[in-house]
Protein backbone atom coordinates (compact mmCIF):
# COMPACT_ATOMS: atom_id res chain seq x y z
CA UNK A 1 0.00 0.00 0.00
CA UNK A 2 3.02 2.29 0.30
CA UNK A 3 3.30 2.36 -3.50
CA UNK A 4 -0.15 3.84 -4.10
CA UNK A 5 -0.22 6.91 -6.30
CA UNK A 6 -2.72 9.37 -7.67
CA UNK A 7 -3.57 7.13 -10.58
CA UNK A 8 -3.67 3.80 -8.74
CA UNK A 9 -6.61 1.53 -9.37
CA UNK A 10 -8.38 -0.72 -6.92
CA UNK A 11 -7.93 -3.96 -8.88
CA UNK A 12 -4.25 -3.44 -9.65
CA UNK A 13 -2.95 -1.56 -6.62
CA UNK A 14 -5.27 -2.00 -3.64
CA UNK A 15 -6.81 -5.47 -3.94
CA UNK A 16 -3.53 -7.48 -4.10
CA UNK A 17 -2.10 -6.04 -0.85
CA UNK A 18 -5.49 -6.51 0.86
CA UNK A 19 -5.58 -10.16 -0.21
CA UNK A 20 -2.03 -10.65 1.03
CA UNK A 21 -2.90 -9.04 4.36
CA UNK A 22 -5.94 -11.29 4.66
CA UNK A 23 -3.88 -14.40 3.96
CA UNK A 24 -1.40 -13.39 6.64
CA UNK A 25 -3.91 -12.26 9.23
CA UNK A 26 -6.10 -15.34 9.09
CA UNK A 27 -3.50 -17.87 10.31
CA UNK A 28 -2.25 -15.40 12.93
CA UNK A 29 -5.58 -14.93 14.75
CA UNK A 30 -5.91 -18.38 16.38
CA UNK A 31 -2.39 -18.42 17.85
CA UNK A 32 -2.77 -14.79 18.93
CA UNK A 33 -5.76 -15.84 21.05
CA UNK A 34 -4.72 -19.31 22.23
CA UNK A 35 -1.05 -18.81 23.06
CA UNK A 36 -1.48 -15.99 25.62
CA UNK A 37 -4.00 -18.12 27.53
CA UNK A 38 -1.96 -21.35 27.32
CA UNK A 39 -1.34 -23.00 30.72
CA UNK A 40 -3.64 -20.58 32.52
CA UNK A 41 -5.44 -22.24 35.44
CA UNK A 42 -9.01 -23.24 34.62
CA UNK A 43 -10.52 -20.87 37.18
CA UNK A 44 -8.52 -17.96 35.69
CA UNK A 45 -9.26 -18.74 32.03
CA UNK A 46 -12.12 -16.24 31.74
CA UNK A 47 -10.07 -13.40 33.18
CA UNK A 48 -7.06 -14.28 31.01
CA UNK A 49 -9.19 -14.42 27.88
CA UNK A 50 -10.83 -11.11 28.77
CA UNK A 51 -7.40 -9.53 29.33
CA UNK A 52 -6.25 -10.69 25.89
CA UNK A 53 -9.40 -9.29 24.26
CA UNK A 54 -9.10 -5.97 26.09
CA UNK A 55 -5.45 -5.59 25.07
CA UNK A 56 -6.35 -6.31 21.44
CA UNK A 57 -9.11 -3.71 21.54
CA UNK A 58 -6.89 -1.12 23.21
CA UNK A 59 -4.05 -1.88 20.81
CA UNK A 60 -6.37 -1.45 17.84
CA UNK A 61 -7.74 1.84 19.16
CA UNK A 62 -4.38 3.29 20.13
CA UNK A 63 -2.82 2.05 16.89
CA UNK A 64 -5.53 3.67 14.79
CA UNK A 65 -5.13 6.96 16.67
CA UNK A 66 -1.34 6.81 16.43
CA UNK A 67 -1.27 6.09 12.68
CA UNK A 68 -3.89 8.79 12.09
CA UNK A 69 -1.68 11.24 13.97
CA UNK A 70 1.30 10.19 11.85
CA UNK A 71 -0.71 10.65 8.65
CA UNK A 72 -1.92 14.07 9.78
CA UNK A 73 1.62 15.13 10.64
CA UNK A 74 2.85 13.89 7.24
CA UNK A 75 0.18 15.82 5.33
CA UNK A 76 0.83 18.97 7.38
CA UNK A 77 4.56 18.73 6.74
CA UNK A 78 3.98 18.08 3.04
CA UNK A 79 1.70 21.10 2.71
CA UNK A 80 4.17 23.26 4.64
CA UNK A 81 6.94 22.20 2.23
CA UNK A 82 4.67 22.93 -0.78
CA UNK A 83 3.15 26.37 -0.12
CA UNK A 84 1.14 26.55 -3.40
CA UNK A 85 -1.93 24.52 -2.45
CA UNK A 86 -3.14 23.66 -5.92
CA UNK A 87 -5.55 20.74 -6.37
CA UNK A 88 -2.61 18.63 -7.59
CA UNK A 89 -0.54 19.40 -4.47
CA UNK A 90 -3.51 18.67 -2.20
CA UNK A 91 -4.07 15.33 -3.94
CA UNK A 92 -0.37 14.45 -3.64
CA UNK A 93 -0.48 15.38 0.05
CA UNK A 94 -3.40 13.02 0.54
CA UNK A 95 -1.45 10.15 -1.00
CA UNK A 96 1.72 11.10 0.88
CA UNK A 97 0.04 10.97 4.30
CA UNK A 98 -1.28 7.46 3.76
CA UNK A 99 2.05 6.22 2.39
CA UNK A 100 3.82 7.60 5.44
CA UNK A 101 1.38 5.92 7.82
CA UNK A 102 1.68 2.63 5.89
CA UNK A 103 5.47 2.74 6.19
CA UNK A 104 5.23 3.32 9.93
CA UNK A 105 2.70 0.49 10.21
CA UNK A 106 5.04 -1.82 8.31
CA UNK A 107 7.85 -0.94 10.72
CA UNK A 108 5.63 -1.62 13.74
CA UNK A 109 4.49 -4.97 12.31
CA UNK A 110 8.10 -5.93 11.53
CA UNK A 111 9.12 -5.04 15.09
CA UNK A 112 6.17 -7.08 16.39
CA UNK A 113 7.24 -10.01 14.24
CA UNK A 114 10.76 -9.90 15.64
CA UNK A 115 9.41 -9.65 19.19
CA UNK A 116 7.13 -12.62 18.54
CA UNK A 117 10.03 -14.74 17.27
CA UNK A 118 12.01 -13.89 20.39
CA UNK A 119 9.24 -14.29 22.98
CA UNK A 120 7.15 -17.21 21.72
CA UNK A 121 8.49 -20.71 21.21
CA UNK A 122 8.41 -22.19 17.73
CA UNK A 123 6.33 -25.21 16.80
CA UNK A 124 2.99 -26.41 18.09
CA UNK A 125 2.19 -25.90 21.76
CA UNK A 126 1.66 -29.27 23.45
CA UNK A 127 -1.96 -30.15 24.03
CA UNK A 128 -3.35 -27.68 21.51
CA UNK A 129 -4.57 -27.98 17.98
CA UNK A 130 -5.58 -25.35 15.48
CA UNK A 131 -8.11 -27.69 13.90
CA UNK A 132 -11.51 -28.53 15.34
CA UNK A 133 -13.28 -31.84 15.13
CA UNK A 134 -16.94 -32.61 15.54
Amino acid sequence: MTALGLHSTYAANVLPPLLLAGLGTGPAIAPAISLPTYRVNEHDAGVASAAVNVMQQIGGSVGTALFNTMATTAVTTYLTDHPRHTPQVLAEAGVHDYASAYWWAAAVFALGGVATLIVYPSGQVKGTSLSTTA
